[in-house]
């Protein structure tokens, strides 16, 4: 029933980023040609549903009763994969599913929020931005300035500090081996921090294969298409020095592709295989 857990951690994120207020900015005002142009409506102020919320709480509750009930009778452990190690969790056992339950949306939308912190450094530059790339900037806060690299880095952090404070709870429950005194904690949650990266492999790949794709296909002008060929563009840019080009068919999308799987199977590979070789 894993595609139960994705489809739920997936539906929770909507739910988050609703509550939230995410894709709710007005759009910008163009330029006043007449008085009347000048006018705007008086509610412009974002407003959250308070129900958002409490169905997040129940959707992730009703996530674990489902498990919980069937998955039993498959004979079905429940896995939460970090990037860099697989928890497994009985479903038999309410507590402990209800735990993954939480643990496992909270860790997707820190990988969500990993994806947009990427997304909003790429269009960085943009001096007009489109209303998706707004509700980014909106979404990161502060965060959204940063450099390149630094923007990363509180997500990161945080799956790191998520690991670190339940880990304790884990190795209680002999879901993990016990830690080695010392610096083995520490050394574990930097660990599961950098099997975070994993998270940003298909997102990139996609987008990369949505520019060649967009480029050959006109699928009408919606400011999620221009978004996204915008963005696979950004992150191929970099191989555009390279002889990729045949006739009015560019190859250097599916280039950067192959790099960014490359790369991401490398992570998804070698961060299990650290987590294991620790302490250091």
């Amino acid at each position: 029933m894993h595609w139960l857990d994705w489809m739920t951690d997936l539906v929770g994120l909507l739910l988050w980023l609703s509550w939230r207020g995410f894709g709710s900015l007005p759009v910008s005002p163009r330029p006043a040609l007449t008085l009347l142009s000048n006018l705007r409506p008086a509610n412009r102020s974002t407003r959250r549903s308070p129900m958002f919320l409490p169905a997040l709480v129940l959707l992730l509750v009703l996530r674990a009763l489902l498990h919980h009930t069937f998955s039993p009778q498959f004979a079905e452990a429940v896995p939460w994969a970090t990037g860099a190690v697989t928890v497994v969790f009985r479903s038999d056992l309410w507590v402990r599913i209800l735990a993954h339950s939480f643990l496992s949306w909270t860790h997707f939308v820190l990988q969500a929020y990993l994806c947009l912190a990427l997304l909003t450094t790429l269009h960085r530059s943009d001096a007009e931005p489109d209303s998706i790339a707004r509700s980014v900037r909106s979404e990161l806060g502060m965060v959204a300035r940063w450099p390149w690299g630094l923007a990363l880095i509180p997500f990161l952090g945080a799956m790191g500090l998520l690991w670190f404070a339940v880990a304790p709870a884990l190795v209680s429950a002999g879901l993990t081996p016990a830690r080695i005194p010392g610096f083995h904690s520490v050394q574990q949650a930097l660990v599961v921090a950098l099997g975070g990266l994993t998270a940003l492999k298909w997102p990139m790949v996609g987008l990369c294969l949505l520019r060649f794709f967009l480029d050959h296909v006109y699928l009408g002008s919606m400011p999620f298409w221009d978004y996204a060929h915008g963005t696979g563009g950004r992150l191929c840019a970099w191989l555009s020095w390279l002889p990729l080009k045949w006739g009015r068919v560019d190859f250097t999308p599916l280039a950067a592709a192959g790099v960014y799987w490359s790369v991401g199977y490398f992570l998804q590979g070698g961060m299990p295989r650290l987590f294991l070789r620790l302490p250091l």
